[in-house]
Parts: structure tokens; sequence; C-alpha cells
């Protein structure tokens, strides 16, 4: 013992000594020992589990932990939000995109139910045999290092002992419904706290005390350049809730009597309902007495008098003591504002048979209460009722079993429920292809009367030319399980996929297999798709411009030349440059469709209007179009220098300057030019551009007699 105990000490300083540098989890372990010392000694009794939520980011626990009752309807509330601090998984930025919170399902998170009393926890069992009876020291050890490796393994996206969760059952009533829960923000801001609310129900068998639930979710995080962090993130942590036993109603104002104010059942026919039908029916109550008001009928989900009474000659079971229907309502209450002396009220059930439930006649027990005056004395009286259930298939279970072998199912007889996509949409509205999106759609029940249940859906996507799948998941997961479906129910499905980068712009289809059983047909397969259009970005990009000549005076003109390349998947329509600036005057040029991969060529004249005043920046405006008729802008900028035209002395010039100009002797061409004429071009700026155009000249007619010689070598 005493061994064991310095070993934990040990342990304690070691780690500790670890982490010398963690100041910020003193107050933390210490509050965190202070209430398991507390539970130990006994001063409350625990069946399941407390969390600490300052390890929390996001979730934490309201102002006053909810409180609810066993059996009871609840609502789980809690606030949502971060401060940049607080928390493991801190995002470096000043907000995150796209949050969806949930109830998790995931059966890491949701722990083991182990009765309390007759079996040891495996968290119990593993600080045991770590620190032997020093159960204080070590929980409390077990804590911080579980803290201690959350911290250092969240990188990881692993769980370890990050949130110790002491074996506790899950408190509330697990459906088709009660995961579908999802609360969504577009954009979440630091500092901005939510309240958050989803309706559950609290097990009948659930016991006393704390629990500890884990709420999942999903965030996407913008790019923050000086951690290099972006993209989706999903994290589980947890909110605390307290249930408590149902307390006695012990309101003086309400008064149980013996002397029933009603007569149930008057004048009425015992109700039936055969399975796997629903059973529709009502109870006639016929008030006897003075007027009634706030008359509440309260149907109990368990039998007025224990047992049924059985109808046939089989093996009687234990199902015949067990309520006789599914429980689909949170409750079965019924409320009437006032009921007048002689009349009758008839209160509606629609209830769906137990696949398990003898064939039988079943007591079943309301509880009423009413007042005598608006403002009046409460009443509360009783009443039991018998309803009588037909199910042959429990009434001799080896004669139908043989029944059923010995006669050939037929599909095209048996009836099945039908399940269709009610809607959908994505989100985002619209999917760009190398994009994540989450696909929702709200699957519904379309038969009248048939239950579906196991419900099992595949998704799976188109394929490209090279087979890939054009939308893909994550984690790879393509399935999502519903319990149950009642007839003409909907429940919302989510999945979140990433549309293929290299995908071609259109439509893809996602199918969606459906495997599903009803009463009579087990196994029922059917397929249904859906239709997500893909968008690609349109790209495009510019070759060098050629311009040609880069200097011109007011009045002359320049051929400007350039290439527009379609980088893009997507073809531009009616792609067209407008040329703009305040040397020259506006021009425009159209090029047409350009289909991706290639290029289309601009060749226009623009012609000089005032000398340039800035730095000779021309802007070319380049506008384009997508197949919805949608324009967009692209700008690109080029130089051209216009200047005030120069007038020359006509003296100046010899009658045989431009016969010189093109000779080829050694007095001829451009140096006999400079040698005759040299006093002139010394003499004014007149001969410099004079100069300047024969050497343009000259420059075109050397490159169409290369091109020339090209084309005839080839």
């Amino acid at each position: 013992m005493g061994q064991r105990a310095a070993r934990g000490k040990e342990m304690t300083n070691s780690s500790k000594k670890r982490n010398s540098g963690m100041n910020r989890t003193a107050s933390l372990f210490a509050a965190v020992l202070l209430f398991l010392c507390v539970l130990m000694q006994g001063s409350l009794t625990v069946f399941a589990s407390y969390n600490d939520t300052n390890l929390n980011t996001f979730a934490h626990d309201m102002e006053s932990i909810p409180v609810g009752e066993i059996g009871e309807r609840f609502q789980i509330r809690f606030r949502f939000g971060y401060n940049g601090t607080q928390g493991l998984y801190n995002p470096a930025s000043d907000y995150v995109e796209d949050v969806n919170v949930g109830l998790s399902n995931d059966q890491t998170y949701i722990g083991v139910q182990v009765e309390v009393g007759t079996k040891k926890s495996a968290f119990i069992e593993r600080l045991e045999n770590l620190l032997g009876e020093d159960i204080d020291a070590a929980r409390a050890e077990e804590y911080y290092q579980g803290y201690l490796d959350g911290y250092n393994d969240t990188s990881k996206g692993t769980v370890l002992y990050n949130y110790p969760v002491d074996s506790g059952s899950y408190p509330f009533e697990v459906n088709g419904q009660i995961f579908t829960q999802r609360t969504h923000f577009d954009r979440l801001e630091r500092g901005n706290y939510q309240e958050v609310v989803f309706e559950v129900n609290i097990r009948k068998d659930a016991k006393e005390g704390y629990y500890a639930i884990p709420i999942v979710f999903d965030y996407k995080l913008p790019y923050v350049a000086y951690v290099g962090q972006k993209g989706p993130n999903s994290h589980v942590e947890y909110i605390n809730v307290y249930i408590r036993a149902k307390e006695e109603v012990k309101d003086s104002n309400i008064t149980t009597t013996d002397d029933p104010q009603f007569v149930i059942g008057e004048g009425q026919a015992t109700p039936e309902g055969t399975y796997p039908s629903v059973m529709n029916y009502s109870i006639r109550m016929r008030n006897q007495k003075r007027k009634a008001y706030d008359v509440n009928v309260h149907m109990e989900t368990s039998l007025g008098e224990g047992k049924a009474i059985v109808t046939h000659k089989g093996i009687s079971t234990a199902n015949s003591s067990d309520f006789p229907f599914e429980i689909n309502e949170a409750n079965y209450d019924r409320n009437y504002e006032a009921v007048d002396t002689g009349e009758v009220i008839e209160v509606p059930y629609s209830m769906a048979i137990k696949r398990v439930t003898e064939s039988a006649y079943y007591p079943l027990s309301y509880t009423v209460t009413y007042r005598t005056e608006p403002n009046g004395e409460l009443y509360k009286e009783t009443y039991s009722y018998m309803v009588r259930i037909s199910n042959p298939a429990m009434d001799d279970p080896d004669a139908e079993q043989e029944k059923e072998s010995t006669q050939e199912w037929n599909a095209n007889t048996a009836t099945k429920a039908r399940l269709i996509v009610n809607s959908y949409r994505t989100e985002p509205e619209k999917v760009y292809a190398g994009n994540t999106f989450t696909l929702i759609l709200e699957l519904k029940n379309a038969s009248e009367n048939i239950q579906a249940s196991n419900i099992l859906l595949t998704f799976s996507s188109e394929t490209g030319e090279d087979k890939s799948a054009i939308f893909s998941t994550d984690n790879g997961a393509n399935s999502v399980v519903i319990n149950s479906l009642a007839a003409g129910a909907t429940a919302p499905v989510q999945m979140v996929y990433t549309a293929k980068a290299g995908a071609d712009q259109g439509s893809y289809k996602i199918t969606i297999k459906e495997k599903y059983d009803s009463p009579e047909y087990k196994n029922a397969e059917e397929e249904v798709s859906v239709d997500v259009p893909v968008y690609q970005y349109a790209r495009l990009s510019t070759s060098s411009f050629e311009v040609m000549p880069s200097s011109l005076e007011v009045g002359s003109e320049s051929n400007v030349m350039f290439g527009i390349n379609n980088t893009g998947k997507v073809t531009l329509y009616n792609v067209a440059v407008k040329f703009k600036a305040d040397s020259i005057r506006e021009n425009n040029a159209y090029i047409g469709n350009i289909k991706p991969g290639t290029t289309g060529n601009v060749d226009v004249m623009l012609s000089a209007a005032a000398p340039t005043a800035d730095d000779g920046k021309v802007t070319a405006e380049i506008s384009y179009e997508d197949e919805y008729g949608n324009v967009s802008t692209v700008e690109k900028d080029f130089e051209l220098f216009v200047s005030e035209p120069v007038e020359m002395d006509p003296d100046m010039m010899d009658p045989g300057m431009t016969e010189d100009m093109y000779g080829d002797g050694d007095e001829g061409g451009i140096s006999g030019f400079f040698k005759k004429y040299m006093m002139y071009v010394l003499g004014g700026g007149a001969a410099a551009v004079i100069l300047a155009a024969v050497l343009i000249k000259r420059h075109r007619k050397k490159k169409l007699e290369e091109e020339s010689q090209a084309d005839e070598d080839i």
C-alpha cells in the first residue's frame, strides 16, 4: 500500500516537473481534485460522469446546468462560441465558417453502460492498478495526465484521455431523430457566443446524477498566413446535465378523488387493432357532473392493471405485461379548455403496434386532471380502458413459422414502404470544382400507412472518364442509418463532399441505394438519385503585347497585337477587348468565343489623339461571358507614348534623300545618309523623327522577307 502510494506521489511529482510551464492548469487541477474527493466521500451519489468544461474550446455549460427528470422530455441547453484562449482546439483566426453543431452518436464518446455497484468500471480498475487504494490521488493524476495527453495529441486527431468519462450510461432515448438535430452557423466570430438547444427524451431506466454529454461540431477554418491553417475540422466536446428522479406531485391544490367526474367509453365498442397496421381510435369521455375546466387527459405508458388478458391458446410470455404500442411521441397528453356538463369528448390516438405484442385485451391507464372553477382547485382521477390487439404471428409462433415456410413469398403482393427524396439542396448553393460542400436532403416515407425500419442509405458518386468519383468524402464514409421512419414522416440526411478539381463543368449524379424493412417486406431495395451541378472557374492569360511603334506622334497609328489564352475548362463567350487611355482614341476589338486550351488573337490599330501626359499606360479591358450570360472583365496594361507632331522645313530635305536612304554603297544607305546629312540631324529634331520612321520601315521589310524565306524553306 505504502509503495503504491509512494509510486503515485512520484508519478504526480514527475508529471508536474514535466509540465512546470503549464501554470494555467493549476487551478483546473485543484478544482478537479476537490470535486473528486467530494464524490469519494459519498456526499453525492453520481451514477454517470461530470466533465470540466474549462478544457472545452467551443461547447460551454450554461450558468445553471440543465436539470431534467427521468422519463420526461428534456431540453439540452449550452453556450457555443470561442474566445481564442480557452480550450484545446483554439482556432488561430478571428472567425470560423460553416459551423454545424449536434449530439454525437460516436460510441467512442458515449461511453460504456456499467451498472454501478455490481461491476467496477474500466476507468476505476485502471486507477486501482495504477495507485492502489489511494483513489483520490489516482483520479486526480489520471485526469491531469488525460488533459496533457489530449493537449499533446489534439493535432493528431486522437482522443486518448483528454476527456476521462466515468463509464456513464447514455441517459437519452436513442431514436431516428435525436442525432439528426443540427444547429448551423454560416460564420462564428471570436467572442460571439450563441445558445444552442436540442430536444431529447430521458430514458426511464436512467440513474440520477450528472452526465457528460458529447457534442460534435464541424467547422471550416479560413487560411491564416502565419500558422498555415486552413480547411475543415471536426471535434467532440462534453457539456454537463443533471438527471433527477421524477418528483411526486405534492401540490396542495391537487386533490385525488374517488368519485369520477367522467364516464369513459360510454356507448362505445372496444377498439381493436391488428398488427402490423396502425391502430387509429378514439375514447369517448362524458362529463357527468358540473362543467370542468383545464381538462388534461394523460395516457400512461404502462399497463393499468399489470397484465393483459390473453385471448389465444398459445404460450403466454412476458410480452403480455408490456405496453402494446410503440412510443413515438414525447407524451400522449390531450388538453381541453372546458367540457360542459353532459358533453362527450372524443380523445384521439394513432398508435403503432409493437411486433412482439401478443393477441390480448390490454388495460390502458389514463390520468385526468381538471378544475371545477376557472382558477379553482385542481383534481386528479385515474381511469382504465381496454383495447383489443390481434397479432397472429404471436398466437402460435411455431404454426406461424410453419405457415410462412410452406407459402411462397410473392414480392408482387407483399406491401412495402416507399422512400423518396422529398427535397435537397447544397451548401453553398453553387458547387465549384475542387471545393467542399454539404449535400442536405430530406428523405420521406411516401407510404400512407406502412412504416419503414432499419433503413440503410448508401451514397455513390458518378465517375469521370478516368473512372474516379466526381464527389468524394473526406473520411471515405458513404452510408447513413435511420432506425425507423413512420408513414408520411421525413428525416434530414447530410453528407459532406469535395467536388473533383478536374471535373468538367456540368451536372453529375449522386445515387442513393436504399435498403430497409417493412412489416411484410424485409430487406427491400430501392434506388434514387439527385443531380448536383458543378461549376468551373473561368481562367485566362495573355501573351506579351507587341506594339509597333511604341512611340508615335498625334494623328499617327500604332499596331497592337497579343493573344488571349483560355487556361480554364469552360468556354469564354463573346470575348471583346476595349482599349482606353487619354492619349488614344478608344477602340474595340471583338474576338468571339475561345474554347478551353485555345487562343484568341487580337490585332488592332490605335490612333494617337493627344500627347502622353502620364507614364504612357494604355489599358486593354478584356470582357467575356459564361454560359449563363454573366459578364466578367480582366484588365491588362501596356505602354504607348504619343508626342506632339514636329513640323519640318522643306529646305532640309534633299531631293535625292529618299533614294540615298535605300542604297547599298559606301556613300549610300543609312551610313551615307548619316555622313551626308549629319548637319541636318544635328541641326533639328525633325530629322530624328524621319530617321526613326525609316528604321521602323526597314525593320518590317526585313521581317517580311525572313518570313517569306521561311515559307519557301518549308
